[in-house]
């Protein structure tokens, strides 16, 4: 059987309905570790203050959604992966625990580790500069009481 050479005389396009992109172009517009990280905030103050109203639903959910997007942003920022990696297994897996396990009484020490975390991996990659931390009042949009 004779071999078959890729074809190198086309382009893959992609249409929303109002332009065709092409695979460069939708590479160039995605999130890139600073956008996805301010999704990554907000999921992580959620989930803070759902773990303060021991919602324990809310909490689990903000947490898995911000694990998610963690987890998506080495796709465009592979140099993370291990260090990513060592905050999801460890920080991350350890606040998991208590909100799975409902201690609440740990959960303020183990979401301190997570912050802590964050910011000590900040400091590695030369990012000092950003401090990361929980704003005090809980999103006003939400209502996190608690529904069982």
């Amino acid at each position: 059987m004779p071999e078959i050479e890729p074809a190198t005389d086309h382009t893959h396009l992609a249409n929303n309905g109002k332009v065709e992109l092409s695979l460069d172009e939708l590479a160039a517009i995605q999130p890139g570790m600073s956008r996805l990280m301010v999704e990554v905030s907000d999921r992580m103050w959620k989930c803070y203050h759902a773990g303060l109203a021991r919602n324990r639903p809310l909490a689990r959910y903000q947490l898995s959604q911000a694990t998610k997007i963690m987890k998506s942003s080495l796709v465009v920022r592979p140099k993370y992966t291990e260090q990513m990696g060592r905050y999801i297994n460890e920080e991350i897996a350890a606040l998991r625990r208590v909100i799975e396990s409902g201690e609440w009484e740990a959960f303020e020490a183990s979401f301190e580790a997570v912050v802590a975390g964050a910011n000590r991996y900040h400091e590695e990659f030369d990012k000092g500069y950003l401090v990361w931390k929980v704003p005090a009042e809980p999103p006003p949009y939400l209502d996190l009481t608690p529904r069982d």
